[in-house]
Order: structure tokens, then C-alpha cells, then sequence
């Protein structure tokens, strides 16, 4: 991915700006395994025995109607699943279709300087959730 670099800093890894980005420019795509929003709450049940082994790397979205996930568990050397919260994020998400399939892509919501930390805004609302995740909060 050409502008980003992950890197380990105060939050764990975390993806980093490594030159300017323009508002609404594209910087990386949310990649992992498209899967139906059924498959995705299975394997949500099973990562969550095990937190320290699976961490929490999907993404849920509604497309033509259907609600599916992307599923960015895998470590794939993607950098997408590696951006931490914000609910200030300098980047948003997109669902782009590419041949009727979803894609989902992170851009710019604002311009970035270089060496700039990149995080969005999760979208969790859930109290449970929150609770047993504070930096959710911030």
C-alpha cells in the first residue's frame, strides 16, 4: 500500500501516513473474507473465546439489501484492518461495487499530513461493548 506504513505505538499497531493525502483521496482497502452476516456472527462467537488470539477485525455492512461482513481476522500483511478508532478519524469508509461485489475502501476525510496516525470512527455504539472496551470512547 503506497502512502501508509504500520507501526507500533501507544494504541498497539497502527497505520501511519507516510506522505500527504488530499480529502476524499483513496488510501487502502478494508480487505479480508466477504462473508454473509450469519457466517460472520458463527465465527464472531468463536474469536471471542479467545480475544488475545483472534482480536476483533470485522466489518459489518449492508449491500443491495443484504447484510454481510468483511471478516479482516487473518493476518494478510493488509494494512485496512490494522487503522485504530477515532470517533474524530481522519479517514471514513466507502462501499464501492466492483462487478456487483461490495468493496469496501478507506479514504481521506480530510487532507493528511505525512507521519499522521489514520483512524476512523468503528461506529460501535453498543454500551456492552463500550464497556468492555473503553477506548471506544474516544
Amino acid at each position: 500500500s503506497s502512502g501508509i506504513n504500520a507501526e507500533y505505538g501507544g494504541k498497539g499497531r497502527g497505520v501511519f501516513s507516510t506522505r500527504h493525502f488530499e480529502r476524499k483521496e483513496f488510501i487502502v482497502e478494508y480487505s479480508g473474507t466477504l462473508i454473509s452476516y450469519e457466517e460472520a456472527k458463527k465465527r464472531e462467537a468463536e474469536y471471542v473465546k479467545e480475544p488475545e488470539k483472534y482480536g476483533c477485525y470485522m466489518y459489518y455492512f449492508v449491500f443491495k439489501n443484504k447484510k454481510y461482513c468483511v471478516d479482516g481476522t487473518a493476518e494478510d500483511g493488509s494494512y485496512g484492518r490494522l487503522l485504530n478508532h477515532s470517533k474524530n478519524g481522519n479517514v471514513e469508509s466507502k462501499l464501492v461495487n466492483v462487478n456487483s461485489k461490495p468493496v469496501l475502501v478507506l479514504v481521506a476525510k480530510q487532507d493528511i499530513q505525512p507521519q499522521t496516525e489514520l483512524c476512523y470512527d468503528y461506529g460501535e455504539r453498543s454500551k456492552e461493548i463500550i464497556d468492555s472496551h473503553p477506548w471506544l470512547n474516544q
